[in-house]
């Protein structure tokens, strides 16, 4: 009989290399292809900053905006205070008399996504965009986003993502998660199948939003559900590997599974929504491979994480310590599998060990090639390796868990009351 512990680890470890060696090959393919192309214009442009209750670093938000390298009458900035209670707003409003390309409104709490309609109307530009009240933004960073408009197939470009100035254990957990991330971004733009233009700096061309309507104000994840719109009109969406954002990421584990649990349920209710994006006919790389790709590797994720706390539980806690063999009870009599997690030969656990990490690290390191990123990583893969799985297979149970309860989801600016109509 095959173990089961077997069968899952060839598996995960044949799907984990697969794709690895399919997004190393197509980045690869497109190496040509990663440098930003050089704008022959400079198109007008708005960027929004949604804020509530950040009084804490929007000053410093605002800041790296001023200091973008763009023309001033072609960049207009707008910061929305959604009805902050502390004192975002006046913050803020201390930099709009010496900056006039700069507006400050304030508002009744509706939630970022109205915060970013509001700021709509009040934009008189050709692209639109937003920068997190937490995020701050390089110099050169629209300029290197814009010459992507250049092709009118491009209605969107998003930035390279990074955590800024990781201090604890989980942000710098996040600060490899992230630059994982860009490398992902990049890999997905070459097939056409980015499902997610982030929050922090993410530029739009405006006429897409006059013609199919602004931010859902519904959604618990706006910026997924704009650009699976996006896919799902047949629009591209673009990536600049090395336009640079820093974000302020959770420091404590609360924030971050709060912050996990509004992604994640965010993610499964916006592609049942475009469940249609998973015709390969119609949608290619992205039905065919990257959407169906992402639930699998969740699934697998979970399945691991379940079966290795069986086997902790099961053997680990009731066996050993309670000693229920020495009364003739066996509890894999009762379940029929082979409980051992990795009941294979030590030769090939430590050749698909070795071979995984070695995709994994050049995987981080091309990431932190492309995108210019100077923090020495040293030995932080290691702990990422050992810890990440668990905590990825934990909040995506988590979500499934609160999506199947329809529990309600807060986060900072309003509570997600109602699901988004499919």
């Amino acid at each position: 009989m095959i173990e089961f512990s077997s069968v899952l680890m060839y598996i995960v470890a044949y799907f984990g290399l697969f794709t690895s060696i399919f997004f190393l090959l197509t980045l690869f393919e497109n190496r040509k292809n990663i440098s930003n192309p050089l704008p022959k214009r400079l198109p007008s442009t708005t960027i929004t900053v949604p804020a509530y209750n950040e009084e804490k670093t929007i000053a410093k938000t605002i800041k790296s905006l001023l200091k973008l390298d763009y023309p001033k009458d072609k960049l207009q900035i707008i910061v929305v205070d959604d009805g902050s209670t502390d004192k975002t707003y006046k913050v803020a409003k201390r930099f709009e008399q010496k900056n006039p390309n700069l507006r400050v409104f304030t508002k009744k709490n509706q939630g970022k996504a109205a915060a970013l309609n509001f700021a709509l109307k009040q934009s008189k530009t050709e692209l639109f965009g937003a920068l997190d009240a937490d995020s701050f933004v390089k110099k050169d960073a629209l300029k290197k986003i814009v010459g992507y408009f250049e092709d009118k197939k491009i209605t969107a470009v998003t930035p390279s993502l990074k955590v800024y100035r990781p201090k604890t254990f989980l942000q710098k957990i996040q600060y490899i998660e992230y630059l994982m991330g860009i490398f992902l971004r990049k890999v997905f733009a070459f097939l056409g199948s980015i499902h997610v233009t982030p929050g922090p700096f993410t530029i739009y061309k405006k006429s897409f939003f006059k013609r199919y309507g602004g931010y859902d104000e519904c959604n618990l994840t706006e910026d997924i559900e704009i650009a699976l719109r996006m896919q799902s009109k047949g629009y591209e969406i673009e990536n600049s590997v090395d336009a640079s954002v820093y974000t302020v990421s959770p420091a404590r584990f609360k924030p971050l599974l709060n912050q996990r649990l509004r992604w994640y349920i965010g993610f499964i209710e916006n592609v049942i929504r475009y469940r249609q994006l998973f015709n390969p006919k119609k949608f290619g790389n992205l039905g065919l491979f990257i959407l169906p790709g992402s639930f699998i590797s969740v699934l697998l994720v979970i399945i691991t994480l379940i079966y290795a706390a069986y086997k902790f539980i099961f053997r680990t806690l009731i066996q050993n310590f309670l000693n229920l063999r020495s009364v003739g009870f066996n509890i894999t009599h009762l379940l029929n599998f082979e409980i051992d997690l990795f009941y294979i030969s030590l030769s090939s656990k430590i050749f698909i060990s070795i071979i995984l990490l070695l995709f994994g690290v050049s995987t981080i390191y091309i990431a932190k090639i492309l995108s210019k990123e100077k923090i020495k990583i040293k030995f932080l893969y290691i702990p990422y390796l050992i810890l990440y799985w668990v905590l990825f297979g934990f909040w995506w149970i988590a979500a499934g868990i609160y999506t199947a309860l329809g529990k309600r989801v807060e986060w900072g600016q309003k509570k997600h009351v109602k699901k988004t109509s499919t």
